[in-house]
């Protein structure tokens, strides 16, 4: 129950977190980009997959491994949530013999008693086509309604009389106006309405007949015109509207005016935008075109090699992941606003290694854009900053298990979390690398070239209250203290004295400090400071057996089971006493 639990968890942690991508570094660890989502990299079982995926063998950023990659068609749930979902207006949805709901596009159609639904590409029993109050035109030789908008794609002309109905995706016609283009030799049809005309009154709802637009005015009253901003300009008849097409150089008055692909009105004529040159042939052409990180557009002889991507997945295939709701199921969802019903195998037409970057409607492929290949961003592999990586270090896996001892552990942590084993610039454990040399490590004492090589014995003792720590220097060749300092406890010290005249203590005739346990092991005029035990200069004013310890107090608040309180003979000052025997 508990691997069921976490494996429900996981899979709804990953669909929330699916999203569309391009090349796989988009995807982050543990994916990679299949036909436009980022998808598990790695499987065992079809169960660590989404249900519209299979765990199958296929090509992982260059590898061959088992991952999860799109299946060929969604699988039907079955319950009438699924059928009204996809086939609104009475119809259930037809499956295939394998129990997947049966698809259809622009090109591929259901079957010859089903009907396409465009809003989801799902074949139907039968559909809502069109409101009330308007008729479904239909094929005169299919008999089936024509599509005018495929998955709420790019809007397409219907037949003379008719609209695009888009929240259906079917061409439409008014009650009174023809719903069925006839065949030829059939009798002349009735008359329909006539939409009106130039100058004439007009409805928004029924629009104006010969290229004109309804527009209404500030009382209310709508007129038909020709819409000057999208530059129309009335006919020589008086009556309709035509578009206004100039070209390159030509005097122009709106954008609209100008016919060349990425020009524009500039200066009162048609010019080409910037980033764009003339191409000879009266057009407009890039003068560059781009990849990320810097990549090389794909070249044939030459020439840009361009490809073909369906929209709807470069428009983002899982946008609609970001708005699911209670009352929809996740499949539903994303089988009818993606492209799991769309040609399964590919995304776009460019050889491996490549993608491609959508610029352009391809009018000779709707629902297509036309762009060019440009280089798949590889996946970022670990090197060494300096020198070759050891033979064990190798891709895919790289890391340092068997890194030598003249070898070190690289990992560049922005770029990849995979670490490489790259060459250490100094062989030797007890080398000190220093500009480009490498030279033994030396001690307290013993011969030198430079003062980076001279180091403690051991590691540093914790920080002293009453002493300052230096590094060493090399001195004469001879790694030294520096001036002022002592080589005490493995380390260069300066001792400050805490009681007394509390100056530097008392040293011997090498210059090393002066060691003491009680008051006793010092010459006379000299005391124990029992903070740092060493010999400093003054006179104890604390009782037999007893030293000062610098603090002064009131009462009997002084530190340590030890000490005292003690009225100095003066009477002046109270001074914290603590037995002259501490020393440990």
């Amino acid at each position: 129950m508990k691997l069921l639990l976490f494996s429900s968890f996981c899979l709804l942690h990953y669909l929330v977190d699916a999203r569309s991508c391009t090349h796989s570094l988009q995807c982050g660890r543990g994916f990679h980009c299949n036909d436009g989502i980022c998808r598990r990299d790695s499987c065992t079982s079809d169960s660590h997959c989404h249900e519209t995926e299979k765990c199958k063998s296929g090509k992982v950023n260059g590898r061959q491994k088992l991952a999860c990659f799109l299946d060929s068609a969604p699988r039907a749930k079955s319950g009438g949530a699924v059928t009204e979902h996809y086939c609104p207006g009475g119809g259930a949805v037809v499956l295939t013999t394998t129990g997947n709901l049966a698809s259809c596009d622009l090109t591929q159609e259901c079957s010859s008693t089903h009907v396409c639904n465009p809003e989801f590409g799902i074949c139907c029993t039968k559909v809502r086509s069109c409101p009330g109050g308007a008729k479904t035109m239909l094929n005169f030789i299919t008999s089936k309604p024509i599509m005018c908008q495929f998955k709420k794609g790019r809007v397409m002309p219907c037949p003379k009389g008719g609209y695009c109905e888009t929240e259906t995706g079917f061409c439409c016609s008014r009650g009174d106006d023809l719903e069925v283009p006839a065949p030829v030799g059939a009798p002349e049809p009735v008359a329909t309405r006539e939409r009106p005309w130039r100058g004439q009154v007009c409805s928004p709802r029924d629009g104006c007949s010969g290229g004109a637009a309804c527009i209404c005015g500030s009382r209310g009253t709508c007129i038909c015109e020709c819409a000057t901003e999208f530059g129309y300009t009335a006919a020589a008849d008086g009556k309709t509207c035509q578009r206004v097409r100039r070209r390159l150089k030509e005097k122009c008055k709106t954008d609209m005016e100008c016919s060349s692909a990425f020009s524009e009105c500039s200066s009162g004529g048609c010019r080409c935008k910037r980033g764009f040159q003339r191409d000879g042939d009266g057009g407009c052409k890039p003068v560059e075109y781009r990849c990320v990180n810097r990549g090389t557009p794909l070249k044939k002889n030459e020439k840009l090699v361009t490809c073909s991507l369906r929209a709807s997945v470069a428009l983002g295939t899982f946008r609609s992941l970001k708005s699911l709701s209670n009352e929809t199921s996740l499949t539903e969802d994303l089988i009818g606003n993606s492209t799991f019903a769309d040609f399964g195998n590919g995304r776009d037409d460019c050889p491996d290694e490549h993608y491609c970057v959508p610029v352009f409607d391809d009018a000779t492929k709707p629902g297509y854009y036309q762009g060019f290949c440009c280089p798949s961003p590889s996946e970022t592999k670990p090197v060494c900053p300096v020198g070759e990586a050891h033979d064990s270090s190798f891709p895919p896996d790289f890391g340092c298990r068997n890194c030598p001892s003249d070898y070190f552990c690289h990992r560049d942590s922005v770029a990849t979390d995979k670490s490489i084993c790259c060459p250490k610039p100094c062989v030797s454990l007890e080398d000190i690398y220093d500009d480009g040399q490498c030279y033994p490590m030396a001690f307290y004492g013993d011969s030198c070239t430079l003062s980076a090589q001279c180091v403690y014995s051991k590691s540093p003792a914790k920080a002293e209250e009453y002493a300052e720590l230096a590094r060493m220097e090399c001195r004469s060749a001879i790694c030294s203290c520096p001036a002022g300092f002592s080589y005490a406890d493995g380390q260069c010290k300066r001792i400050m004295c805490s009681v007394g005249l509390r100056g530097e203590p008392s040293v011997d005739q090498s210059g090393l400090l002066i060691r003491c346990g009680r008051s006793s092991d010092c010459s006379l005029g000299h005391m124990c400071d029992p903070n740092n035990h060493v010999c400093c200069k003054g006179t104890n004013r604390c009782p037999k057996d007893y030293v000062e310890t610098g603090e002064l107090c009131t009462d009997d608040n002084c530190r340590g089971v030890s000490q005292i309180c003690h009225l100095t003979k003066n009477g002046k000052a109270k001074i914290c006493c603590t037995l002259d025997d501490t020393y440990t």
